[in-house]
């Protein structure tokens, strides 16, 4: 069978840049990879983009995989695989692209799920994923690897923006070098290492852990999670964020350093706690709902 790698993100975020990165490496490992490209408003430009780095390539037009164009997947495949016959497809698909959609519609008897990565705009972040929250999370939730693209601009701490992603997928492997750094023959080996436990993974020696957080707190319960972090009861944590249910209210707590804020959240997220540091009591913090409500 075909393996099919999926380079998933929000509009903008870099999947291209990063699918003709993946291509030259498979180029160069002796392998034959064909691009599929499925994008809103961007008729032709993507998949011209990669034919003039000398790939082979094709574009879905029309809409996205998940609504408008369900039907049109498999006989894409079934085309490219006849015309091109290659080792590895490598489709980028709409920046509004929904997971579970695509994974129960793609025709399995002709391919193999392979790698799955999502691209995180480390810029633009924070303002795409209050505006469209849904499509960003589910594809973080649903990537083992999460790459992180501009990060020469970033002036957001790295941290943070990792205790973010880990808040959606804390099993993720979130590498952190930059591009031009990129040792793509490491990462699709981690890739192929099925995370073994619920801590997360990142290329920074970070030590991780996410507590779902399903139960309704008080405000009392918020100021003890912050006592207990001055008195450093969890270890060397220097970071802890996430989403909470207080008295009915999504809220977002953030304690970084001595300072700690909690303040009502709008966005998507599932309540949870991620717990970053260097040398972290993982047992402790497994502790954390035993002291909250039930």
């Amino acid at each position: 069978m075909v393996r099919f790698d999926i380079i998933s993100g929000f509009l903008g975020a870099g999947k291209t840049t990063f699918a003709n990165l993946l291509l030259r490496h498979y180029m160069n490992q002796g392998l034959k990879p064909v691009y599929i490209v499925n994008e809103f408003g961007q008729t032709g430009l993507d998949a011209q983009i990669i034919e003039s780095e000398g790939f082979e390539s094709m574009e879905m037009e029309g809409g996205c995989i998940c609504c408008t164009l369900k039907n049109d997947v498999a006989t894409t495949i079934d085309e490219v695989i006849k015309r091109f016959a290659p080792d590895i497809i490598v489709f980028e698909p709409s920046g509004v692209f929904i997971f579970n959609n695509f994974l129960e519609i793609i025709d399995r008897n002709k391919c193999e799920i392979g790698n799955i990565f999502t691209i995180v705009d480390s810029i633009n972040f924070d303002s795409s994923k209050n505006l469209y929250g849904s499509f960003i999370y589910n594809q973080i939730k649903n990537a083992p690897l999460i790459i992180l693209s501009k990060l020469e601009k970033c002036e957001q701490k790295l941290q943070e923006l990792i205790c973010d992603i880990l808040n959606i997928n804390p099993t993720a492997y979130i590498t952190t070098q930059k591009w031009a750094d990129l040792d793509l023959a490491q990462l699709l080996d981690v890739e192929k290492e099925a995370p073994q436990n619920t801590e997360g993974k990142h290329s920074h020696k970070l030590q991780t852990i996410t507590i779902p957080m399903p139960n309704e707190l008080k405000f009392a319960d918020i100021e003890a999670i912050i006592q207990k972090q001055k008195h450093r009861h969890w270890g060397d944590v220097y970071r802890i964020k996430g989403i909470l249910i207080v008295d009915s209210q999504r809220m977002l707590l953030n304690i970084a350093s001595d300072e700690a804020e909690c303040k009502p959240y709008k966005g998507y997220a599932e309540p949870s706690l991620t717990f970053i540091g260097n040398e972290v009591y993982f047992d402790k913090i497994e502790k954390i709902t035993n002291f909250m409500p039930q």
